[in-house]
């Protein structure tokens, strides 16, 4: 698998991981095999915390923006 260019990988439909947490909800949201296996609580749950904890994320401020961003103000 890791052998393959980008662009073999998207002629054999393989599609790539999602790049963050916020990207994996949307995909896990859209997914009927998962909300089947995990039943409708239990998936609706797993959603409800992931989105939370990205919101968390979003929250906070990195030791790259201070130092980025601080010293313009």
């Amino acid at each position: 698998m890791w052998a393959l260019t980008t662009a073999e990988r998207r002629a054999l439909g393989i599609k790539p991981l999602p790049g963050d947490l916020h990207a994996a909800i949307g995909v896990m949201q859209d997914s009927e095999l998962v909300a089947e296996c995990l039943g409708e609580h239990v998936f609706d749950f797993f959603l409800r915390n992931k989105r939370e904890e990205w919101a968390e994320y979003r929250r906070q401020v990195t030791r790259f923006e201070l130092d980025r961003y601080l010293p313009t103000l």
